[in-house]
């Protein structure tokens, strides 16, 4: 006995973030050949024979793309990514705890000086301010060049 078997040809086809390049699992993939999911390293297969593909997570947006602009890795943008940093102050009991604290904080142009210029005071707390502030800064310019890459790649999305 003789049997054919015919073998349509499959793509492997991996789902990353686009800012991370992390590959995300459980998308759901519909086609023409049907539903599929990508497994806990973000791949899945799909016939030749589909001319489309529509890609959607609950923390991305849903991407609709032709199987043929399709080279190995579909990336998705988070609906996070447009979201802009929240800072959130809460009210509790007010019983002037943190004025009272502002108060021992603050240091006078003259306190800040004099404690600048005697080491016996266990060094420069100015030093120390200053450094902190430079290593705040440097994580937002670390963080300004992580949103221009992925505006970047938005554009070329």
């Amino acid at each position: 006995m003789l049997l054919s078997v015919s073998v349509a040809a499959q793509r492997r086809l991996v789902v990353c973030d686009v800012e991370t390049l992390e590959p995300i699992s459980s998308v759901s993939v519909q086609s023409s050949a049907g539903a599929d999911v990508t497994d806990s390293l973000g791949y899945f297969s799909v016939p030749d024979t589909c001319k489309s593909l529509l890609l959607s997570h609950l923390n991305y947006e849903s991407r609709l793309l032709k199987l043929n602009e399709v080279h190995d890795t579909v990336f998705l943008v988070s609906k996070f990514l447009g979201m802009h940093e929240v800072v959130v102050f809460g009210r509790g009991k007010d019983d002037g705890v943190a004025e009272r604290m502002n108060k021992m904080l603050t240091l006078n142009k003259t306190d800040a000086q004099l404690l600048a210029n005697n080491p016996a005071n266990g060094g420069n707390l100015l030093s120390l301010v200053g450094r902190a502030i430079g290593k705040l800064i440097s994580k937002k310019s670390s963080k300004a060049k992580r949103k221009k890459k992925a505006k970047e790649i938005l554009e070329n999305y």
